[in-house]
């Protein structure tokens, strides 16, 4: 699965305002941190997956549905098995617990990443009216990832061609070598990269105090208004039922 900050939403069938998919990426955070209840959580997440779905990403929607129920399928078989269970039903039982903690933080993010273009993200915020020193490391943040993307790219291909491998078996046995060869030319790198795009944000007129125009304004529509309610009201019921179940702990 490629996860992009290039994102677009061509194909959506609903087109969400940036800022409606921020308000689930934060109820996603909220859900996973105060979620007891196994079946209202895989709820939530299947409704997350339908979401990536209307945003466009229909293929990716699929997978991660796929995960989602062979997730929650593992879960039910080790819960079954939890009389006289052993190490690996114990090892097994953590990792598709950590898993399933982690998906609705994934998928939402997906959903912002991968469906939002960056002049939309920088429309939005200024729409929030957030102040310019929040949004000038926020879209120079933005350009930032794709291009270690390249970099690391760069920096393998080279180290291929001197025939030193990346593999974790040759990463394990040569440490420091490959602190040496990969990580410092690939940190020196993202410094140079970091001054350049942030004087190419400011090129543009990121820090000017004059209201930016934008080529695609972003507007929250009707839709937008009852997806935050919705999701809210969902955040809220999960944050209440998590300090029911935590005070009664």
């Amino acid at each position: 699965m490629n996860i992009s900050v290039y994102g677009e939403d061509r194909g959506a069938l609903v087109h969400f305002d940036p800022r409606t998919k921020f308000v689930i990426f934060l109820v996603s955070l909220a859900v996973s941190a105060n979620s007891y209840n196994a079946a209202a959580h895989s709820i939530y997440c299947a409704v997350l997956c339908g979401m990536l779905f209307l945003c466009g990403k229909k293929w990716n929607a699929v997978k991660m549905s796929l995960l989602l129920g062979f997730a929650v399928y593992i879960r039910t078989c080790m819960e079954m098995q939890a009389t006289g269970s052993t190490v690996i039903v114990t090892i097994i039982s953590f990792l598709v617990t950590i898993f399933l903690y982690f998906f609705p933080m994934l998928v939402s993010l997906l959903i912002i990443t991968q469906t939002t273009r960056v002049n939309q993200f920088l429309s939005a915020f200024q729409a929030m009216h957030i102040p310019t020193k929040i949004v000038i490391p926020i879209a120079v943040m933005f350009r930032f990832i794709p291009t270690v993307g390249e970099e690391w790219n760069g920096v393998r291909k080279a180290m291929a061609f001197r025939g030193m491998s990346l593999e974790p078996s040759a990463i394990i046995r040569h440490p420091v070598r490959t602190v040496e060869y990969i990580l410092i030319p690939l940190l020196f790198s993202c410094i140079s990269i970091m001054e350049e795009l942030a004087a190419a944000a400011l090129a543009r007129g990121m820090d000017s105090s004059q209201q930016r125009t934008a080529y695609e304004p972003v507007r929250l529509k009707a839709y937008d208004y009852i997806t935050i309610i919705l999701f809210l009201t969902v955040g809220i019921w999960f944050f209440a039922a998590g300090l029911i179940t935590g005070g009664a702990a």
